[in-house]
Parts: C-alpha cells; structure tokens; sequence
C-alpha cells in the first residue's frame, strides 16, 4: 500500500512540484557545502603560501651571519685580542643553526652533506682564524724588531757618548708601508650580497734615524756603522717574513670564508629553489582545488537543472494533460449536449422522413384493400413508397453520419420524369385528406435522364412537400420545375408554393437553423410538437449539392421556396437496366431456403416458383441437418438467426457435408458494416439483407445479359383516334395495360406448361395490339417470335420470349409516367 501510495504521490502534480523544491535545496545545500570545504582548503593553502619557510629563513640567516662572522671576529680580536673565547661564540652559534637545518634537511642526503662539509669548514676556519690571530699579533706587536733596535741604539750611545761633539745633525724618518691581498675574482650576485664589502688592508710602520757627524771623526766609526747595518738587514729580512706568513694566513683564511660563503650560497640556492617550487606548488594546489570546487558546483547546478527540467517537462506534461482532461470533459459535455439534440433532430427527422412514405402506403393500401381488381397505379405507389421507405430505414443505420449533419451523396443516372411523379403519386393523399389540390408543373421539354441522387431529391421534396401541405389548411399546392442547359449541365429550379399560414419576412433568416421555429397562433394549432429541423435538414442537402434555398412568404397569404440544383446531362436515352424479377437466368440449380419466418418461406417460393427455380424449404437447422444431401443444389440461403441454433453455426455443419461449389448466403437483418464485414468473414459468399426485394433475392443468380430495348411509342395514333379526347385516351391506355398484363400472366403459365400452340396465340395477340398502340418497333420483335414458335418449339425459345416480356413490362412502366 505505501508503495502504491507513493507512486501516486510522484505521479501527481503536487508531488512533482515538492520534488523540485526538495531538490532545490539539496543542491543549494550540496553547492554551500562544497563551496565551504574548498575555501577552508583554499585559505590553508594560502596559509602554507604566505607562512615563511623555516629552512629557507634559517639558510637566510646562516648566510648573512657567515658573511658578516670574519668582519664580527676581528672586531672582537682588536678590542680584546686576548680573549679567545668570544672569537668563538659566534662560531658555536653558527654551528647550532647547522644542527637545526641538519633535522630540516635530514631526508635529502645532499644538502644533508652540504651542513656536514660547513660544520667541518667551520671548525677548520676557527682553527686559521687562531692561526692568523697567532701571526696578526706577532706582527702587529714586534717586540722582537723593538728589542734589536733598542739594542743598536744602547751600542751606538755607548760607543759614541764621547764624542757627541762630533755630530753635526741627527734626523730621524718614519716610512709607512701598506700591504693590501690579492684581488679575488668576480663574485657572484648572492656572494656580493652577503660577502664582506672590502678586504683588510694592513700597513708596516718603519723609523730611520739619521744622523750627520762631522766628517774628520767619521772614519773612525765606519766599523760601528757596518756592524748596524748588518743588524738592521736580518732585522729587516725577520720582518719580511712574518709579514709573508701573515699574508698566507690571511689569504687562507679568506679562501676558507669564501668556500664557506660559496657553501652556504648553494644551499641557499636551493632552498629558495625548493620554496620557489613549494609556492608554485602550493599554487597549482589552490588552482586544483578551485577548479575542483568550481567543477563540483557545476556538477551539482547541471545535476539540479536536469533533473529540475525533467521534472518541468512532467509538471509541464501533468499540466497539458490535465488542460487535455479538461478540454476533453468539456468536449465530452459538449458531446453529449450536442448528442441530445442530435437524438432529438434524429427522431424528429425519422418522423420527417418515415412518416411520409407511411402515410402514402397506408393510405393507397386501403385504396385497394376496397378495390376488387386493385389498379396497377396504386399498387406502384405503394411499392415506391417502401422502397423509399427501405432507403430511409438503411440510411439510419448510418447513426453517426446522421447526427453529424453530413450526408452520403450518389452520382447515377435516373428518370427525372420518374422521380417527380413518384413524388407526387406519393404525397397526393396527404393533400387530398385535407381538401388540398396538388398541382405539378413540369418544364422539362423532352428531358428524360440526369446524372445526380435520385433519393436525394425525393428527400428535399417529401419534406418541403410535406411541409406544405401540413402548415396549409386551405387552397393548393404547387409544385413547378423548371431547367436550363448550359452545355453538359443542367441547373434546376424547384418552386414549392403554397398557400397556407406564412411567417414574417423576419423570420426568413430564422427558419433554416436547427431547432428555429416561427411562432405564431397557427402554428401552435396546427403543429405543436414540431422540432423545427426539417427546413434545416433540407438546407444542408441542397448546399452538400452544391446548390441553394431561398424563402419568401407572407404572413396569411403564403410561402414559396425555391431551391437551385445543377445535375448534369446523361448520355443514356433508353432503360440502362432489367427488371430483374423478370430477366431471365441462365443457370440455378437448385436452392436451398433455412428460415424460421414463414412469411420469408412463402415469399421466396413465391418468387423461385415464378423463376422457375427448384428449392426446397426448411423451417428448422435440425431439418436441413436430417435431409439427405441433394447433388443438385448450388445455393444455400441460411436465416442467421435461427431458434435452435445459429445461422453461422449451421453455416459450418453443411460446409462439411455439401460439396465446395455450393455457394452460401446470408439471410439476415444485422446490416450495420460492421455485422455486414463479421458475416462475409466467417465463410459467406454474399449477404441478403432484409427487407430484401425479388430482384435483390434474384441477384444471387446468373443471369442473361440485358439488352438495351426501346420504349418509343407513336401516341399519334392513339390521338387520332380518341380525337384529342383525354378521357377517352386515357381509357383506351388503361385497357391497354390491362389486357397486356393479363396476356403476359397467360404466357407464362402457357410456358410452364409447355402449351405451345397456346402461347404462340398469345405472342401474336401482343404484336397486333403493341403494333396497335404505336409501339412498332416491340410489336415488330413480338411477330418475329410468333414465327419462330410456329416453325419450332425449342425450350430455348422460353428465354427470348421472357425477354420480350421484360421489355413490355418496361414499356408499360413508361405509359404509366406518361399518363401521371
């Protein structure tokens, strides 16, 4: 259950909208922590880069005070050169800061050696620097060069105190001379940076004592002054060489500072060196960290944004879905408003269109329920109005079409003259129980045969037609036809007037839309219950068409409606097809008929029987299932909705016991398309729709290919006869028919029993009066067969004959248009 509840809870809209705000601030949260951990690791390093390095401040250090230890010792040595110890502390000092960088420098080896090789320099230094302090003081205190000199001077006093009046002059000379160390090379940056500015410049101070005697006394102490100058040569030469060794000591000693020196330049080098590199380092560290802090953000920002897209695009689909839902429910009640109204336009154009040929059949069969010879004209009426009838009835099988408002339309060729007449032939006892006179007007010259719909037409008359005739309580009704050719094409003007209780010219624009009505005290009388759908039904079949109505009317005086088609002009002038009731067929075989319907069973013997066709009828599955299989049976008609069993399950039982060249049929009343596509599926090789017509029961048969006949008939003669006398002419037509009719009932009777001298008496009956007539050319044809039947009667003859009979039927189909 939490599972499902869950799912639902993502699914709905609400959930996915909490989703996105949740995942809103897990990435802000996510982005803040990213952000936090790489700043804390960004300022350690740049703590690590602005922090000194240790190493590289102690080298600094160790080197500015190397540099400045020689200058620092002999300071100390001038101001108390006695005192050894103090020249060492700086050394002991130096030597504690190697110790250190030794612990910072104990993993590299190399400059580990480097702080070895300046503590041993170091110890070698203090040791020179001893030796130099040792020949620094020997020469600079002299006590050996003062006692010789002191010497000389006792021996020279003492010799000579006697004789001081033989001095002229005494003068004594100081000479001072100064001893500077080579120069060294050029020095490094780092080296003159740290280095000592300027070496030591040492100076030997030399006293001459000159002394000018009289020169008679001089010879006698020539002696004296040669031993002098022999003492003052080795005086001389001992001084020449401490000052040597001096200079070698110094010279060593500064070699020993500029090797230290150079010593700790290098490892200075290399720490700076390694500290330049830890700063690029620690750089590229802080760019890393940066980038990766930057690329975790942006992991988190694209991770956020698609999947907050992705919830958009569900919100955004829950959205358009729940618009669709809306709309749909919206169109769903739409719909179902508009399926109201549309059951009600259905039913109200039901009763439009049923009630019309209803009234004529009702009305014509009593007609001739009350007649004893019941005329061919009112049968004919009745039969028109079914079959117009049997139309409607399939087309409301077409539900969706009709609440639409869109109509199927047929393009064929057929008898305007026909058509007119049947509707006129229809609606003439709905006018005649209300007192009311029809008239028709007809304008169409020699016009016979058009290229339109037929049941169409009939339609948009009934209900005009029958519009008039119900909002007319007295007076007439016209209906007038009228065409013009232009060409190939044939525009048509209908005119149905009236003179009944009219409407304002108001309401002219109201009438043609659906479920309008005029309202007025008549009309409340006279129809009450009207939907106000017919007038809009024609509306829309006149403009389907092509064409257009218009209204005029007036209120008590009357209405006109004009309605403008275009049909075109068919080429065929003569009868494009059979009665197929009487078109004689080639090859049946024997049929077998399965209905439950008595009334169907009668019907189809009736018409095999007048075929001439072998059957055998069964009321029951079971009885067919029993009778033993006849070899000469080609059909099998097969109600599909039998009482002991089904009409398909039948179907399968004989398929297995009747050969494969039987053909099955359908006799069913299941003619939606889709029922009609279900039965040709499950085996059928057709379908009998009920109701079904003989022609149409007929049709599952072959048959003899139609030949065009011609109807002509030279009514001169009959005119001149009756000299222009309608009633008479009509009643000379009327028997005409009549005795045609019963002659053609006599031949076929006469065929079926062979009676060959008796149907040859017929043939020739019918050509003198067909010739009488003026019908010459189906006269002439009926002669031709007289003579052939005298001068053999081959049973092949039955077929011609049929054939001739066909055409005489036709022939008095067309005499009953011409006298309506």
């Amino acid at each position: 259950m939490a599972k499902i509840t869950q799912h639902r809870f993502l699914q709905a809209t609400k959930g996915k909208i909490i989703m996105g705000f949740f995942l809103a601030s897990l990435a802000l949260l996510m982005a803040w922590a990213v952000n936090k951990i790489a700043l804390q690791k960004i300022l350690t390093t740049v703590e690590n880069i602005s922090t000194p390095n240790d190493r590289l401040r102690m080298v600094n250090k160790l080197s500015h005070q190397i540099a400045g230890l020689d200058q620092v010792q002999k300071n100390k040595a001038l101001k108390d050169p006695d005192n050894y110890s103090q020249f060492f502390k700086e050394s002991k000092r130096l030597k504690l800061v190697v110790d250190t960088l030794k612990k910072l420098y104990a993993k590299d080896t190399v400059q580990f050696r480097r702080l070895v090789s300046i503590q041993k320099l170091l110890n070698v230094r203090d040791r020179q620097f001893i030796e130099y302090l040792k020949v620094r003081e020997g020469l600079v205190n002299n006590k050996s060069y003062a006692d010789e000199v002191a010497k000389l001077n006792e021996m020279v006093s003492t010799r000579f105190r006697g004789a001081d009046s033989t001095i002229l002059t005494t003068k004594t000379t100081t000479s001072t001379t100064t001893l500077e160390p080579e120069a060294e090379k050029s020095k490094g940056f780092l080296s003159r940076l740290f280095g000592k500015k300027k070496a030591e410049v040492y100076k030997i101070i030399s006293e001459e004592l000159q002394v000018k005697r009289d020169t008679v006394s001089g010879l006698s102490e020539d002696s004296i002054i040669r031993n002098m100058e022999v003492s003052l040569k080795a005086i001389a030469q001992e001084q020449q060489v401490k000052i040597q060794r001096f200079l070698k000591r110094e010279i060593v000693l500064a070699n020993a500072n500029n090797v230290l020196t150079q010593q700790m330049l290098d490892i200075l080098k290399k720490v700076e060196a390694e500290a330049v590199a830890q700063i690029g380092k620690n750089g590229q560290v802080a760019k890393e960290l940066v980038n990766e802090g930057i690329s975790q953000i942006s992991a988190i920002i694209l991770a956020f944004f698609l999947l907050t897209g992705i919830l958009l695009y569900f919100i955004l689909t829950d959205i358009s879905k729940s618009n669709r839902y809306r709309a749909a429910l919206e169109e769903a009640k739409e719909e179902a408003e508009y399926h109201g109204k549309a059951k009600q336009r259905f039913l109200s154009n039901m009763s439009h269109e049923i009630r019309t040929p209803l009234q004529s059949i009702l009305g014509y069969a009593q007609i001739v329920s009350q007649q004893t010879n019941p005329s061919k004209k009112d049968l004919n009426a009745i039969y028109q109005s079914s079959s117009h009838l049997l139309q409607i009835a399939n087309e409301i099988l077409d539900y969706n079409r009709i609440i639409s408002g869109e109509f199927s339309f047929t393009n064929q060729s057929f008898n305007i003259h026909q058509i007119l007449t049947e509707v006129v032939a229809v609606m003439r006892p709905l006018a005649e129980e209300k007192s009311l006179r029809l008239v028709a007007a007809f304008d169409l010259d020699d016009l016979t045969y058009i290229n339109g719909d037929p049941f169409r037409l009939k339609q948009i008359l009934f209900n005009l037609l029958g519009n008039a005739v119900k909002f007319t309580l007295k007076g007439e009704i016209v209906l007038a036809v009228a065409y013009k050719q232009q060409g190939a094409q044939l525009h048509f003007n209908f005119s149905i007037s009236d003179t009944g209780i009219g409407f304002a010219k108001t309401d002219v624009d109201r009438i043609f839309n659906e479920f309008e009505q005029v309202e007025s005290p008549e009309k409340k009388t006279i129809n009450p219950t009207g939907t106000g759908l017919g007038l809009s039904i024609v509306k829309s079949l006149v403009e389907q068409q092509g064409g257009r109505i218009v209204a005029k009317s007036e209120e008590g005086v009357g209405t006109v409606f004009n309605f403008f088609l275009t049909y075109s002009l068919s080429e065929q002038t003569t009868v494009d097809h059979l009665n197929l009731t009487t078109q004689p067929i080639t090859d049946t075989g024997k049929v077998w008929i399965i209905d439950d319907d008595h009334l169907i069973l009668e019907l189809c013997e009736l018409i095999f029987t007048q075929q001439h066709i072998a059957f055998q009828s069964f009321d029951k599955a079971e009885a067919v299932l029993n009778a033993a299989v006849d070899e000469e049976v080609k059909y099998v008609l097969i109600d599909m909705r039998l009482p002991d069993m089904s009409g398909l399950t039948l179907y399968h039982l004989l398929k297995k016991r009747i050969d494969r060249t039987v053909k099955f049929y359908a006799i069913t009343a299941q003619v939606l398309p889709d029922e009609r596509e279900s039965i040709l599926q499950d085996g059928f090789d057709g379908l009998i729709m009920k109701p079904f017509r003989a022609e149409e029961l007929l049709s599952i048969f072959e048959k003899t290919k139609p030949v065009e006949i011609g109807l002509e008939i030279d009514w001169s003669t009959i005119e001149k006869m009756t000299f222009g006398d309608p009633q008479l002419f009509d009643k000379i037509v009327d028997r005409f028919k009549q005795d045609c009719l019963a002659d053609m009932s006599l031949l076929k009777k006469a065929m079926q029993n062979n009676e060959v001298q008796n149907s040859r008496l017929i043939v020739h009956r019918l050509a003198g009066r067909l010739g009488q007539i003026g019908a010459k050319a189906l006269a002439k044809d009926f002669r031709m067969m007289e003579l052939k039947v005298a001068a053999d009667s081959d049973s092949g003859q039955k077929e011609e004959i049929n054939i001739l009979l066909v055409r005489l039927d036709q022939l008095l189909s067309s005499i009953d248009e011409k006298i309506m």
